[in-house]
């Protein structure tokens, strides 16, 4: 761990949010990783699943509630009090809006900010903005990094995410152990979607597809691994209607959170990303976390081909146009039924995973960018 290297930068941590999604799980592996030697202080813009995990795991945490216009003013104002206390050498804003609030908190207090940048979010003119007060734009993937153009692009370095050591992940058991949790036949194929459940995620490309793949393997079972985003209890609800007008409860499988995702992974035949684009830049990963812990325990991918997505997975998985549900279906059929394909796609993807997403690395780059930035 860096924690008791020479030389630590106490770092002052503000994540935009506090759900438990990509840009969560990176940050929560980035504390770990770094030890307490490095971190000042983590401030979380609204209160939420990570602010417990945090302080469960001993980080001093604050909550800076930042909603729009007035909300997002009284923000700034926590943010910059609780930094204030940290004392900081340098700022790590995680996401878009909390690189907002840490540029403008930070004023006047000679604290230079780092932005890590993990998705598309607010590209364009207000992006640039930002990016214009921050030290350093650390990007996940180059994808995200495209809108930063001509002098800006000098502060830009891409870090790609990182993930631990898989261990040993025994497929069979983990498999055997998915069988048994959805109470299905141990042959039935098992495709998998993790994220949380939100339109951008594409579990209605998914369950649309559901059809047609059973139409070629009959047995197949979807399963929707995360929980319900609360800013959109509606579209879960509708996901859930759409299942029973298909006639497909038995065939598809809600599973909430579970802190077993990664052996989730393992006992799935296939994961599939399927997101699809949205406002404000949402909708295309960033870098697809969920697609390297894939290729890390050898379960095949299958994704639609934007974002980071034909970054990160490269000849390791099965791209198709995005919104092609049928293209989709077919991939993911194509797989299951072609042992020799799957094996060759899950080959790759383990040397993929091992020689371009360790964790150690990046923590290692992100440590380089803390001591440059404090000098």
């Amino acid at each position: 761990m860096a924690g008791k290297s020479l030389g630590a930068v106490r770092v002052g941590f503000v994540s935009s949010h506090s759900q438990l999604g990509g840009s969560e799980r990176y940050l929560e592996l980035l504390l770990e990783s770094l030890g307490s030697d490095w971190i000042a202080g983590v401030t979380v813009l609204q209160d939420g699943p990570l602010y417990d995990r945090l302080r469960s795991a001993g980080h001093r945490v604050d909550v800076a509630p930042a909603g729009a216009r007035i909300g997002l003013l009284a923000g700034i104002w926590r943010a910059r009090r609780a930094l204030r206390a940290q004392h900081p050498a340098v700022v790590h804003a995680n996401g878009v809006k909390a690189a907002l609030v840490s540029v403008l908190a930070v004023a006047g207090m000679r604290v230079p900010v780092i932005w890590v940048k993990h998705d598309f979010s607010w590209d364009g003119t207000l992006a640039r903005l930002i990016a214009r007060r921050c030290r350093t734009i650390v990007a996940v993937s180059a994808a995200v990094a495209e809108t930063f153009e001509g002098p800006l692009s000098e502060k830009v370095l891409v870090v790609p995410n990182g993930i631990p050591e898989t261990g040993d992940i025994d497929r069979v058991s983990a498999r055997a152990g998915m069988t048994a949790l959805l109470g299905c036949e141990p042959s039935s194929p098992i495709v998998l979607l993790v994220g949380r459940i939100d339109a951008v995620k594409g579990q209605r490309e998914l369950l649309e597809a559901l059809p047609t793949i059973r139409a070629r393997v009959p047995a197949a079972q979807v399963v929707f691994l995360g929980a319900d985003d609360p800013n959109h209890r509606q579209y879960a609800g509708a996901l859930r209607a759409r299942t029973a007008e298909l006639d497909l409860e038995q065939a598809a499988h809600f599973l909430g959170q579970r802190e077993d995702a990664l052996r989730l992974i393992a006992g799935a035949d296939v994961l599939v990303m399927p997101t699809i684009r949205a406002g404000n830049g949402k909708g295309r990963e960033g870098f697809g976390l969920s697609a390297v812990e894939a290729m890390a325990v050898g379960t095949p991918v299958v994704a639609y081909a934007h974002g980071a997505l034909p970054e990160v997975v490269g000849d390791c998985g099965a791209l198709v146009a995005p919104g092609d549900r049928k293209a989709l279906a077919e991939a993911v059929a194509e797989i299951i039924l072609d042992p020799v394909l799957a094996e060759r796609l899950a080959s790759c993807g383990r040397r993929r995973a091992q020689a371009r997403y360790r964790a150690a690395t990046m923590v290692k780059s992100m440590v380089t960018c803390y001591r440059a930035a404090a000098d």
